[in-house]
């Protein structure tokens, strides 16, 4: 019995250990079940996540092409729209080498240059090393209205009318429908990039389904009370406020508290609170700057800048516009100079080509004008513009070099407003379309002679510049059944300002006749005409932009600063030109002296309503900023206003601007959104 007692108690406990053993591989099994389930979520987490950045990468593929193809392709309106653009691309325009839906593209007349984009091509899987088994569903670029209305398929939709609720599908061949802004030269166009990733899993397969928006976006440089294509800095050495944006498509120095801005700033390289590495000249420690709050009780600013996609001139881009070779290479700055060969791929949107009297005056001083259709001006018409240009007067520029290391001497042609006002109200000017070139084609950096004022000491000049004068009140014609306000006068040289400039109704340029119209020293001045003018639209666009006082004396211009005291001043316009940037141990001057001066200026008021706009670097007035020396001296109060009128949506014009085609365009992607499956 014992023994018997004993086998079973050891049956009995090894029924237990086989027990605990089969409990326990249970356990071990279901953990490994457990485990695997874990492994294969974490692996296809990892996949997801994998595929998604396969597909964010096609995404900026599809995005540099279109931005690229876009860039390539532009055409202006010629007539002065001043908003309108007509290279609006459909669908057909940006095949993908695995997605053709037909019709082909064609070229289009009036885009210039006329080329057919080829298929945008599907990045090689080698670029994703990670996972090079993946397959692509989808990869594709649709136009499609601001809602991205699309149908079953994922194909592009439009609304029949506005509010119809019905809808039909939008061709590949035809533009997308445009989003307007709160201005009516403000408005995007709509694109939709797509692409289906598939990653294959030990389980199976995922997809992410990626989609993104693009957005080509217009707008006019008159929106920025400073707008800059090179780096923007500001340091001025008194109070400087700017009410209006402020935008630089490179970037951004800042180095002292004088600065303040009641508007927006971006940028689109980086900013510093500092200064530029090419700027020597600044060596103090940099302080904060005021940047503007969206609630004036806020104790601190919560608006600083922010970067912002860049801000290119008709959406042009400079390599890819001169990737032909042509001799048409100076940037920007070729919107300012006529053609230097045929074909022309920017001929429509040169200011040149755009104006209805091109003035161009030879180094013997003989005037040849013609007109936007090319043909010559003679007779009355010409008698008339020609009698309002006096040429070869001369004056000392104290911030230009002279080839010997002086100042130098700038041979003048003097343009007086007045009289192409008169001339263009009286219906003297056929075909007056606001926009006016005119500019010496004499050699620069070539020696000619000149006289001081026209009249005194005969010098040697390696200059030329373009002097407006009487330009105190601006036209406004009807014509063409338009009415066309103000004017745009375009140079490819210097251009000097000189006294007030679109201001007032008065009969003439001194300083007596315009007292009524000059700023308030008291340092709240808020209207910037004399009483019964309205400040027309206007803007004045030139290698670079000088202002002159009315009590400037061509004749005292080689006498020391203390012989050329300024008159207060005021300026009405848009101005357009170039800087010399810091380098050298020179400082550019910054945006506080865009406008260039050449008097002294510590007792007497400046003040300036607008939009300055800065395209490139100087060709012609390329004399360094100085700040000091017998140069200039700064106004005892200077005033910038960026001007509200430039986005007056209530105006019955029919024109968005100054005369003339002047717009930007900025390309945008928005945010991705997504599907895994």
């Amino acid at each position: 019995m014992k023994i018997k007692s004993i086998v079973s108690e050891q049956g009995n406990t090894l029924l237990v250990t086989i027990g605990v053993v089969a409990g326990l591989l249970v356990l071990l099994g279901t953990s490994v079940d457990y485990s695997r389930q874990i492994s294969r979520e974490a692996q296809r987490s990892r996949k997801s996540a994998l595929a998604m950045e396969i597909a964010d990468g096609h995404l900026e593929m599809l995005f540099s092409n279109w931005r690229n193809i876009y860039r390539n392709t532009w055409t202006a309106s010629s007539s002065g729209s001043g908003g309108t653009d007509y290279s609006v691309l459909g669908t057909n325009y940006f095949f993908t080498t695995t997605w053709n839906p037909g019709p082909a593209p064609t070229p289009m007349a009036s885009v210039s240059p006329s080329v057919t984009p080829p298929p945008i091509a599907t990045p090689a899987p080698s670029i994703f090393p990670t996972e090079t088994g993946y397959t692509l569903d989808q990869y594709r670029i649709q136009a499609v209205d601001p809602m991205v209305s699309l149908d079953a398929d994922g194909l592009a939709q439009k609304e029949t009318s506005f509010g119809s609720g019905t809808f039909t599908p939008l061709s590949p061949a035809s533009a997308p429908p445009a989003a307007y802004g709160p201005n009516k030269w403000q408005y995007s166009y709509y694109y939709l990039a797509s692409v289906d990733v598939t990653v294959p899993t030990s389980t199976g397969n995922v997809t992410a389904k990626v989609r993104r928006v693009f957005e080509k976006k217009f707008d006019n440089p008159w929106t920025f009370a400073f707008l800059f294509m090179d780096d923007l800095e500001f340091n001025p050495t008194t109070a400087f406020t700017v009410n209006g944006p402020v935008h630089t498509n490179g970037s951004l120095y800042i180095g002292t508290s004088n600065f303040t801005t009641t508007s927006t700033v971006s940028y689109s390289s980086e900013y510093v609170n500092g200064y530029s590495a090419a700027d020597t000249f600044h060596t103090s420690t940099a302080a904060p700057p005021n940047f503007a709050k969206s609630d004036p009780a806020l104790a601190l600013s919560d608006m600083p800048p922010s970067q912002l996609s860049p801000y290119l001139p008709f959406g042009w881009n400079l390599k890819l516009a001169n990737a032909d070779g042509s001799a048409n290479n100076d940037s920007y700055h070729e919107l300012i100079e006529q053609a230097a060969g045929t074909p022309d791929p920017l001929s429509e949107i040169r200011l040149y080509n755009q104006a209805c009297y091109r003035i161009l005056i030879d180094s013997s001083n003989n005037i040849t004008i013609t007109k936007k259709d090319g043909s010559n001006v003679t007779g009355g018409t010409y008698n008339t513009i020609t009698a309002a240009i006096t040429t070869n007067q001369a004056i000392m520029d104290q911030r230009e070099v002279s080839p010997s290391g002086g100042s130098a001497y700038v041979r003048l042609a003097t343009l007086d407003v007045s009289q192409i006002r008169s001339a263009a109200e009286a219906g003297n000017l056929p075909g007056w379309n606001g926009v006016l070139y005119i500019a010496d084609t004499s050699t620069h950096n070539t020696n000619i002679t000149s006289k001081i004022g026209g009249t005194g000491t005969t010098v040697t000049t390696t200059e030329r510049a373009i002097r407006l004068i009487n330009g105190y009140r601006l036209p406004q014609v009807s014509a063409n059944t338009n009415n066309i306000e103000g004017m745009t006068l375009v140079s490819a040289n210097p251009i000097y300002i000189k006294g007030n400039y679109n201001t007032s109704t008065g009969s003439a340029d001194s300083v007596a006749s315009n007292t009524a119209v000059y700023p308030s020293t008291a340092g709240t001045y808020t209207t910037p005409t004399g009483s019964g003018y309205t400040r027309k639209l206007a803007a004045v666009i030139g290698d670079s932009i000088n202002v002159l006082s009315p009590a400037w004396s061509d004749f005292n211009s080689t006498l020391s600063i203390s012989n050329r005291t300024a008159s207060n001043v005021t300026i009405n316009a848009a101005l357009v030109g170039g800087i010399v940037p810091s380098s050298g141990g020179n400082y550019s001057g910054g945006g506080e002296n865009f406008i260039r001066l050449l008097e002294d200026w510590k007792q007497n008021t400046f003040c300036y309503y607008g939009s300055i706009v800065e395209l490139f670097v100087s060709k012609q007035g390329t004399g360094p900023w100085t700040g000091a020396g017998n140069n200039y001296k700064a106004p005892w109060i200077a005033k910038y206003y960026w001007d509200p009128r430039f986005a007056d949506n209530t105006l019955t014009t029919w024109q968005s601007g100054p005369p003339g085609n002047m717009q930007i365009a900025a390309y945008l992607q928005q945010q991705r959104w997504y599907q895994v499956y």
